[in-house]
């Protein structure tokens, strides 16, 4: 990858070995994960309803691009970074080591036999023994830098509490660069074809990476913030069974 300006060119990563070999999804179960797709949707409207309305219960303090001090701190370290993006020539190799280090991780987590990680400057690659759609779409939903950050920002936070504070601000800017890298590069990545979606079926897995970079920015939100985990996940279970009593109601509403 030798891309211009701070774009990348299309990142070639494919699951090579016993992994490319892997047999295809069925015709069957490809139509379910079609079907699911939709049934997915409301999901994608009631994680970032759960986030507004945490944010609105935000207690009072100082605010940052008018928001609560953490959720404006970390939008400012993705726009940062989203600028330098623009600006800046940034090496397409760091993401390629990230993209191809997430599907070695997922594919470790899942049981599978990892071998022969390469990184090379304009591809990589990775043999994964037992493909899956968790550890193919890894990459795409699962923000390996922040998530490093948030594990860095909860170990110290274990000594020193930071969340509400001075510090916990800069930490949540930091947290919002490392998601800023994120969400560039793999939104740069998936105007490319990329085999990765194709493998369940490209609505499917847009869908799904749609929804759990949803849900990770939810959980970010809370770990960076005051806001306690239990309420936070009652709010987020109650929009999304309004979310889909909402569809369901329209979906017979027109039969």
């Amino acid at each position: 990858m030798k891309p211009p300006s701070g774009s990348m060119k299309k990142s070639r990563t494919p699951v090579r070995g016993r992994a490319a070999r892997a047999r295809a999804p069925s015709r069957a179960l490809l139509a379910a994960l079609f079907v699911a797709s939709f049934a997915l949707v409301p999901a994608l409207a009631a994680v970032p309803r759960a986030i507004r309305l945490l944010e609105a219960l935000a207690p009072e303090g100082p605010s940052v691009l008018g928001l609560s001090a953490p959720a404006g701190s970390f939008l400012l370290g993705a726009c940062l970074f989203a600028l330098a993006f623009v600006a800046v020539r940034i090496p397409a190799i760091a993401y390629v080591a990230v993209h191809e280090t997430t599907h070695a991780l997922f594919g470790l987590l899942s049981g599978a036999r990892v071998t022969r990680l390469r990184v090379a400057e304009e591809s990589g690659s990775v043999d994964v023994s037992r493909p899956n759609a968790v550890n193919l779409l890894a990459p795409y939903f699962f923000p390996l830098p922040c998530v490093a950050a948030l594990l860095l920002f909860g170990l110290v936070s274990l000594a020193v509490p930071m969340a509400g504070t001075r510090a916990g601000a800069v930490a949540a800017g930091i947290c919002g660069a490392a998601w800023g890298f994120h969400l560039c590069f793999t939104l740069n990545a998936l105007l490319q074809r990329q085999t990765d979606l194709d493998a369940y079926g490209f609505l499917f897995s847009l869908v799904l990476v749609l929804l759990l970079n949803e849900l990770f920015l939810f959980f970010a939100y809370v770990a960076l913030s005051p806001a306690r985990l239990v309420p936070a996940l009652a709010i987020l279970r109650d929009l999304g069974a309004d979310s889909f009593g909402w569809f369901l109601d329209g979906l017979f509403a027109r039969t």
